[in-house]
């Protein structure tokens, strides 16, 4: 040291012992605080991304279990007519997951659930789920090792196709049941929440207008409530047999029906009115009026006045709702979203 070298660390013996010193905050004297800091805006489209891409998914195999023939209409047998059938080849591809196939055959149409579930080149189950583990691989700081875990877990490799996509969807539940019931109410929470929320709505809305128009067929009405997860609940109200207009009240209008689109429209309001403002004056913002008409729609609505076009102009809606709140609280650019102090939590 005398000749002028210098380091960062340096050790003086004494002859006396000396006392410790130590600049780290005593751990009895923790202040006990409930906000856990901080939510930048990365993590929060993230968190908003994971959660749309996890519930598109988990759509996309619902369809293509119907289709397969998995229904839980245990009654009904596993055979759908062509119509109902060429409408779920329909709703597969026009999800841009796989092309269309030249027939409706068993092998035409396991070739396409093959191409949905694990062809890289369109937006396959293995491709949403590939989104889904880099914005996890990217969150480990915020996501439980068990939720890491699932996203990162391997894409099933059982013989038949049913058994494949029963693997992905207990994987679907197993994700689903650690974000309700492990993750902390947090914005991160909300942010995923409200990806989930408006990606059900929009298949919801989409699968409600190609199966539960006037006309629907028994088949055609079938497959809707296999699509909501709702036969069960279906059969303990209506136990005389199915008819179209309490099927569009179980799947779109029903408040407790947490497929619903009525749960979802309340859902998506309510999330918003959690996030912070950038104003104090008690004015609603863009995302906030959005949602607010939306929900306007949904609960003045009658299951048997709901038509194309008004599901149409919900799910125009729910997308103006999500582009609402990427402008609000995304990043776009150098645009200025938030106000310097605002705290995201």
């Amino acid at each position: 040291m005398g000749e002028g070298i210098w380091s960062a660390d340096v050790c003086i013996y004494g002859a006396e012992p000396v006392a410790p010193v130590s600049l780290l905050t005593a751990a009895d004297s923790l202040q006990v605080r409930r906000n856990p800091g901080t939510l930048p805006s990365r993590v929060a489209d993230n968190f908003y991304w994971l959660g749309r891409y996890l519930e598109r998914g988990e759509a996309l195999l619902g369809a293509i279990r119907v289709m397969l023939g998995n229904s839980i209409d245990v009654d009904g047998g596993a055979v759908l007519s062509p119509t109902t059938v060429g409408k779920l080849v329909g709703l597969i591809v026009g999800a841009g997951s796989a092309p269309h196939p030249p027939s409706l055959r068993r092998a035409d149409l396991t070739a396409l659930a093959r191409t949905a579930m694990e062809d890289e080149r369109w937006q396959s189950i293995l491709t949403l789920n590939r989104h889904a583990r880099e914005i996890g691989e990217g969150s480990r700081d915020r996501l439980s090792a068990d939720m890491v875990r699932l996203l990162e877990a391997p894409f099933p490799t059982h013989r038949g196709m049913l058994e494949r996509a029963g693997s992905l969807q207990r994987r679907y539940a197993a994700i689903a049941g650690l974000s309700a019931e492990h993750m902390g109410r947090t914005a991160a929470w909300r942010f995923h929440d409200l990806g989930r929320r408006i990606e059900r709505a929009m298949a919801m809305a989409r699968a409600i207008r190609l199966f539960g128009m006037p006309g629907a067929s028994p088949d055609d009405l079938s497959v809707l409530l296999d699509l909501a997860d709702s036969q069960i609940s279906y059969r303990q109200r209506y136990p005389t047999g199915i008819a179209r207009v309490p099927v569009m009240d179980l799947v779109a209008l029903d408040p407790g029906n947490p497929r619903s689109l009525a749960f979802s429209a309340e859902r998506i309001a309510a999330r918003l009115a959690e996030l912070p403002v950038l104003s104090d004056d008690e004015m609603a913002e863009p995302q906030q009026s959005q949602a607010t008409g939306l929900q306007a729609i949904v609960m003045t609505a009658t299951a048997a006045e709901l038509n194309a076009e008004t599901l149409g102009d919900i799910e125009r809606r729910l997308g103006a709702v999500s582009d609402a709140l990427a402008r609000r609280y995304f990043l776009q650019g150098a645009e200025p979203l938030r106000t310097s102090g605002l705290t995201l939590a």
